[in-house]
């Protein structure tokens, strides 16, 4: 008597067997998980190492930017993390070969960020800084190279729009992943307000403003906005960052101790910092003129990656974070800002709308406006 086969348990088996053991066809594994959330805790733990200066400073930086290279990939739960290079180490694509000062770029054929800036050559108001100070600066020109590999996985969020994708757009959408990121650090006490904007004004000393350049990455005010829109995102009006307060977007504040006149002369006083736009002077050149996000690396121009934004000299009007001293009278409705042009004005004429902001929270009565 022939033996009977269990077969649909055999045709079963044959069918499962090949999808066990089949590997994936190189080119098309599944994508690797995101990583696991960024823990606040984790971004605190990264201002600690800032300011633990073992090793050399060169050692010092590697280790901080590798941590906050791991860091941003948790923050944007990327499903990729981009090989991190430094001076001397060799690079795949977008035409370089070995990466070396000044370059700061992200290469997407290579999924690379390079990081070979040495700040106090590059940039004039870096060499009184401390080595802790630029390490901040060097963490926002990382954050803009995370925004360009962001940007194409994820979108360019407020920057997508229009018919033809631009530089401008590019690089405006990365300036804006950076004040997101920035502004997540500031809220979970892991950057202070004034390590922000001393940063935030050297990140646009850097900068390129050079219209007619196909490597423009924007005016000053359009820039600007763009950090500050993503900041914004993450603060809100009324927040409490340390001693300091969120006034808007623009502007932060801080109580200074009453004197004996305050109380006479019906007014508080406040240190603030208060973003300005100043167009009395031009820069000539600035040998930076694209390194935050060297665009041609960004489009894949092999031939111009990075050349042609260094050799172009690029003018652009100067915007800053200014620290300046406030004074608010309650009584007559009026504030006065130090070292400005002006004298004590109605609260409508503060562009920065931040002295009606204070009226409004700090004043007894509401003032007339």
């Amino acid at each position: 008597m022939p033996l009977r086969r269990p077969w649909p348990l055999l045709l079963a088996l044959a069918m499962a067997a090949p999808l066990r053991a089949q590997p994936w066809a190189p080119g098309q594994e599944p994508p690797p998980p995101p990583p696991k959330p960024a823990d606040p805790a984790q971004a605190r733990a990264l201002e600690t190492l800032r300011q633990d200066p073992k090793g050399t400073p060169t050692e010092q930086r590697q280790r901080y930017l590798r941590a906050a290279h791991d860091l941003l990939h948790r923050h944007w739960g990327s499903r990729e993390q981009p090989a991190l290079l430094f001076a001397g180490d060799t690079a795949k694509g977008c035409g370089e070969t070995r990466v070396e000062h000044p370059m700061a770029f992200y290469c997407p054929p290579s999924k690379e960020i390079a990081m070979a800036l040495n700040l106090r050559r590059s940039v004039r108001s870096a060499r009184g800084k401390s080595d802790a100070d630029l390490l901040l600066l060097d963490l926002a020109v990382l954050a803009h190279e995370w925004g360009h590999h962001v940007n194409r996985e994820q979108g360019r969020g407020p920057y997508s729009g229009g018919l033809g994708l631009t530089v401008k757009q590019e690089e405006l959408a990365a300036d804006w992943r950076t004040g997101v990121f920035l502004g997540w650090l500031m809220g979970h006490d892991a950057l202070g307000v004034e390590d922000f904007a001393q940063t935030a004004n050297l990140m646009f000393e850097m900068g390129d403003y050079e219209r007619i350049s196909f490597q423009h990455h924007g005016f000053p005010k359009e820039r600007f906005e763009a950090l500050t829109r993503g900041l914004a995102s993450q603060l809100t009006v009324g927040q409490r960052l340390g001693p300091w307060t969120v006034d808007s977007q623009e502007a932060f504040s801080r109580p200074l101790p009453p004197d004996p006149l305050d109380q006479q002369l019906g007014r508080r006083r406040y240190q603030v910092q208060r973003f300005e736009i100043d167009r009395s002077q031009q820069i000539a050149t600035n040998v930076l003129g694209g390194l935050l996000g060297a665009a041609s690396c960004v489009w894949g121009n092999q031939q111009q990656c990075l050349g042609m934004a260094m050799e172009q000299g690029k003018g652009r009007a100067h915007g800053s974070y200014t620290r300046r001293e406030l004074t608010l009278f309650c009584g007559s409705g009026g504030f006065d800002v130090s070292e400005d042009d002006f004298g004590v004005q109605p609260l409508h004429r503060d562009g920065k709308g931040q002295a009606a902001v204070l009226a409004a929270r700090d004043c007894p009565v509401k003032p007339p406006s």
